[in-house]
């Protein structure tokens, strides 16, 4: 179940750029450490809000034979791939372990290569 969840976040919401489901996948006590870095729901929706804004385009490849689920977590290995328009793509390794609470993104802990947030993508 986790584990679809978490595909359709980034099918629907991420792909899509549509900042307006995150209450939809996103639990309003949501948590993101990244890269030893913590952002708290309000800075994540308002981050996207301004990012999604931009000409950025997303897509995303699931590395399947890493992906787990037990109960409501997830952990697992996915690169996601960032280009703006006229520049070279870039691909973005993760590593996350996300927890859910109430079907939502409650917790959510990842390691980036490179670090996506020193890219001037989300500067």
């Amino acid at each position: 179940m986790s584990i679809g969840l978490l595909k359709e976040m980034f099918e629907e919401m991420v792909l899509k750029k549509q900042a307006d489901l995150i209450p939809k996948y996103y639990h309003p006590e949501f948590l993101l450490t990244t890269n030893g870095e913590e952002m708290n729901y309000s800075t994540f929706l308002q981050m996207h809000e301004e990012v999604y804004a931009t000409e950025i385009r997303y897509s995303v490849v699931y590395d399947e034979e890493t992906l787990l689920e037990q109960g409501e977590k997830v952990a697992g290995r996915v690169w996601i791939t960032v280009q703006n328009p006229g520049e070279p793509k870039r691909e973005i390794e993760v590593v996350l372990i996300a927890a859910y609470k109430e079907g939502k993104l409650y917790r959510l802990w990842e390691l980036t290569y490179p670090d996506w947030s020193k890219l001037e993508e989300f500067s």
